[in-house]
């Protein structure tokens, strides 16, 4: 029973984390396994066994909630670009209350706009990147070394940023261009075995790496230097919404109408799932649950 448990969490977090700016970390936290996950992840040597049976149903949940989610936001973003964007940043802007509370929690130092600052200018940089430019050689199908680099670091690079709530894994992956291929990847699996198998398997490495050793190097900026972390977090959220602004291609209509409704929707989700008053109900009604058994 606690294997499927485990696994239907799993999946919860799997499909948070294919949906950019909704955070697998802050899911994790909701659903009172954040802790857990961090000491497994950072102790599988210590307990190889113990933290092996717990990560194991999270994993296959999350492949299941990753893969089934994967073709309806492919749908989305080929078929509704500007609402689904525009949901997107919704999703990101109502995070970041949630990150700001965080970074708050101890008394404010001004040296922490700095690495601010520095995140929101990369980003800023990253979003005059052409969308299409970067991703049009892996639509050709032209893989060389160089991508699939590309590929293993950003992977890396976003699933360390998975693990910190508040902060999505998939939005770094779009901030760096590579979403709409690895969502295109995982999406055609079953029709394009070999040619997503290429793409996916650096992506895969990449999150082991990302996972295993950005546990550590996570815990350890969030110990030593929390608000500097967060503050940095929130540079990159901040800037990326340009990105996601110049990818929706807005214009004034039925659309554009539509995506300001789709951006307040995301606005609502995300802010609701970042609440701390939600989180108290539930763990509230947690232990409501083991005072009656």
């Amino acid at each position: 029973m606690k294997f499927i448990v485990n696994a239907i969490y799993g999946c919860i977090i799997g499909i948070a984390n294919i949906i950019p700016g909704v955070s697998g970390g802050t899911m994790a936290v909701i659903l009172n396994i954040y802790d857990s996950i961090i000491s497994s992840v950072t102790g599988i040597k210590k307990h190889f066994k113990d933290s092996v049976l717990f990560l194991l149903p999270l994993v296959i949940g999350g492949v299941i909630g990753i893969v089934g989610f994967s073709k309806l936001l492919k749908y989305l973003l080929a078929s509704f670009p500007m609402p689904t964007f525009f949901f997107f940043g919704g999703l990101i802007i109502g995070s970041i209350p949630m990150i700001l509370r965080k970074s708050l929690q101890t008394k404010f130092k001004p040296v922490s706009i700095i690495p601010f600052v520095v995140f929101f200018g990369i980003m800023i940089v990253l979003s005059f990147v052409n969308p299409s430019e970067s991703n049009t050689i892996f639509a050709q199908g032209e893989i060389n070394f160089g991508i699939l680099a590309f590929l293993f670091f950003g992977s890396a690079l976003a699933a360390m940023c998975m693990i910190i709530p508040g902060v999505s894994g998939s939005m770094i992956l779009m901030i760096l261009g590579l979403y709409a291929t690895v969502l295109g990847a995982i999406a055609d699996i079953t029709e394009n075995f070999w040619n997503s198998c290429i793409i996916l398997i650096p992506v895969i490495l990449g999150v082991i790496l990302g996972i295993l050793g950005g546990a550590k190097l996570i815990d350890l900026c969030i110990k030593h230097f929390p608000q500097m972390t967060f503050f940095a977090i929130m540079g990159l959220m901040v800037g990326s919404l340009l990105s996601l602004y110049n990818n929706s291609q807005f214009s004034f209509g039925l659309q554009g109408i539509i995506a300001i409704a789709a951006l307040i929707v995301g606005f609502g989700i995300s802010f609701m799932f970042g609440s701390e008053k939600l989180k108290a109900k539930i763990e509230s009604k947690k232990n409501n649950k083991k005072i009656t058994a």
